[in-house]
């Protein structure tokens, strides 16, 4: 029946939700087994809830397989060069200072505050600035020197053999440069002289400081028509501390400021580098001690005094700190032994003998004590000196406090007999380096200044002539003309020397027109040949320390060398006679020099004078060391050949 007044939707309004409910519920079912909505994230992944654990045991055994793998691959990282950077940023920076916006407060000079000078006003840098002129040294002085170097020194350092024999005594030649350098010059130049034009900003070389870098020495030899070779470096010993070397190509400021520190920390060894370690000969000592200036004032006399003491503290303070027990020697066994006295490799020698420093402590402690009594003898109070000395191994002290520094190096390049003459000069940091930020960057002359890391100063002039000892001598001491029958003809009287272990060995023989000037000289002391081989150091120097006690026998390991040499020089006497055409004056009488003619080995016909010969600075010097030889004890072997210092200057690899 149909309804009246009710339309179709009204009618049929049950069947529409019932429709609707259905489709709602056919959209959710399907949603639930199409779309998965109940899936849970899983890493990059979308998983069922039942899979979930599944899931995570695969992720947790992936991960422990990673852990344990002993190589896993590694991520590629950038490799940064943060010194390049950081002298990057020096080069590119504006060198402007950075002002705050407010100032904090009234500022305060810091060198007037700690009772330095009341400030002139702020240091403002209105034009150029000129690059450091480093102040030249005084006139050197050159002497030479025979010693027998330590068998175990060539054993810590093969170099060494360069300049010995190729058996013992291991003797060899060398001359000593040394040089004052005034550190208030170095002041004065970066100041400016007066602190005016010219001067170097404070900024530039405070903040990085300023060192001695290197002391450096060029000789000339003598030539045989008088006139003077080619100027060459010396030969300094294998070791030697060398802060100029230090640097590499590409270095910073960074790292020129680090070598700054170690070279002022280290200034001891750097500008006094030690002689090589010698058994036996004269014990080193700086020239200056062994020239006779004629100035024997007691000003002169307590200033020589001072710089002794000065170098003995500086050693006392080197051997107290040195590494305890050193380094160890290189391993592996080289050729040697009894045969050809070279030393065989040990690799369990230690490289120093702690023994012989000891010993070489106490003699330097009673040294100096000795100079101290001296010094109050002179009515001088040491304490109130006004000379610096070190409190300890970090009181590092500025060049620029010295009104004067002694610098020496050491030349084993020699040759024995040869006369040379030296020049020297001082390097220093460069205290414009990598600081082109700083300067004008588009004047290219300003920007040059700061290229280089160091500043060497003008040469010196030229030292006087030093002879460097020959290895062989012969002098004519006396001679006397033919007078007749019966006087066996006319005769001299010669001295031969050869230098053996250290010191030259003498023989007098009386000669004749057509005889060869050869001896065997019989030598006393103590003459020993060290196998390195079969004992070390340490029991070397024991042995050497009991010598003089009785009964005290040599251990294996050390023999004794012959105390007989033959001395051939294959010269020959041609004739003797008196000069009349000169006479000198000998003892306040006028004496009539007598001259032999010899032909040496070479064929040269040479003539001597007695008068001459006797007086001679060669005569002199070979003289005293034949007179000393017996008397010179053998000193204890196995210092150290290598320098602590040298450790902080290796040379940089390519």
């Amino acid at each position: 029946m149909k309804l009246k007044g009710v339309n179709p939707i009204e009618q049929h309004i049950e069947k529409i939700v019932l429709a609707v409910v259905l489709i709602v519920l056919l959209a959710v079912l399907s949603m639930q087994f199409v779309l998965r909505p109940n899936d849970v994230d899983v890493g990059n992944r979308k998983v069922s809830p039942d899979q979930v654990y599944s899931v995570l045991e695969t992720q947790a055994t992936q991960l422990q397989s990673q852990l344990s793998d002993l190589n896993p691959q590694l991520p590629e990282l950038e490799s940064v060069d943060l010194v390049e950077r950081y002298n990057n940023a020096f080069a590119s920076s504006s060198g402007g200072a950075v002002a705050l916006s407010t100032p904090l407060g009234k500022g305060v000079d810091i060198s007037y505050a700690t009772g330095g000078q009341a400030p002139t006003g702020v240091e403002v840098n209105t034009g150029p600035v000129a690059g450091l002129i480093v102040p030249k040294t005084d006139t050197p002085i050159a002497l030479s020197h025979w010693a027998t170097l330590d068998p175990y020194a060539v054993l810590e350092v093969p170099a060494y053999e360069t300049y010995i024999p190729s058996a013992q005594p291991f003797d060899f030649a060398s001359v000593s440069v040394q040089a004052n350098f005034s550190g208030k010059d170095l002041e004065a130049a970066l100041l400016g002289k007066s602190g005016g034009e010219g001067a170097i900003p404070r900024r530039f070389w405070s903040t990085t400081g300023l060192a001695i870098m290197g002391f450096e020495a060029q000789r000339e030899q003598l030539m045989a028509d008088g006139s003077w070779g080619n100027a060459e470096p010396i030969e300094t010993p294998p070791h030697t501390p060398l802060p100029i070397n230090a640097l590499g190509k590409n270095a910073g400021l960074l790292d020129l400021t680090d070598l700054v520190t170690k070279a002022n920390r280290a200034r001891g060894e750097v500008v006094n580098p030690m002689f090589p370690p010698t058994i036996a000969g004269g014990l080193w000592v700086p020239p200056s001690d062994r020239v006779d200036t004629g100035d024997d004032s007691e000003a002169t006399m307590i200033t020589r005094i001072q710089r002794r003491l000065d170098r003995y503290r500086v050693e006392l303070d080197r051997l107290n700190n040195a590494p305890a027990g050193g380094g160890a020697r290189p391993t592996g066994t080289r050729p040697g032994g009894p045969k050809t006295g070279r030393p065989g490799g040990n690799p369990t020698q230690p490289a120093t003998n702690p023994r012989n420093n000891s010993s070489r402590i106490d003699k330097l402690r009673k040294d100096i004590e000795d100079l101290e009594k001296q010094l109050k003898d002179l009515g001088v109070d040491d304490s109130q000196s006004s000379r610096r000395a070190r409190t300890s191994r970090d009181d590092v002290g500025s060049v620029l406090e010295e009104e004067s520094v002694e610098l020496w190096a050491h030349d084993l390049g020699v040759e024995p007999g040869a006369t040379y003459r030296y020049r020297t000069r001082v390097v220093v940091n460069n205290p414009l380096f990598r600081k082109g930020g700083e300067l004008d960057p588009d004047d290219a002359a300003q920007q040059a200044l700061t290229q280089e890391p160091f500043v060497r100063g003008d040469w010196s002039d030229w030292s006087d002539r030093v002879v460097v000892g020959a290895e062989t001598y012969f002098f004519v001491t006396n001679a006397d003309a033919d007078n007749g029958i019966g006087t066996g003809g006319a005769k001299a009287s010669i001295e031969l020397y050869q230098m053996y272990y250290g010191n030259y060995r003498r023989s007098s023989l009386t000669a004749y027109a057509g005889d060869e000037l050869s001896a065997s000289v019989r030598m006393s002391g103590d003459l020993l040949n060290f196998d390195s081989s079969i004992i070390s150091a340490s029991d070397a120097a024991k042995a050497v320390g009991e010598l003089n006690i009785e009964d005290s026998v040599l251990p294996e390991g050390i023999t004794e060398l012959s105390n007989r040499i033959s001395i051939e020089l294959g010269v020959y006497i041609l004739d003797i006679y008196a000069d009349l055409s000169s006479s000198e004056t000998s003892f306040g009488q006028s004496v009539t020099p007598m001259n032999v003619v010899l032909r040496d080995q070479s064929g040269a016909v040479i003539v001597r004078s007695d008068l001459r010969d006797e007086s001679s600075a060669a005569y002199e010097l070979a003289s005293e060391s034949a007179s000393s030889a017996s008397s010179t004890p053998l000193r204890e072997p196995g210092v150290s050949a290598i320098p602590p210092a040298s450790l902080l200057f290796q040379v940089p690899g390519p």
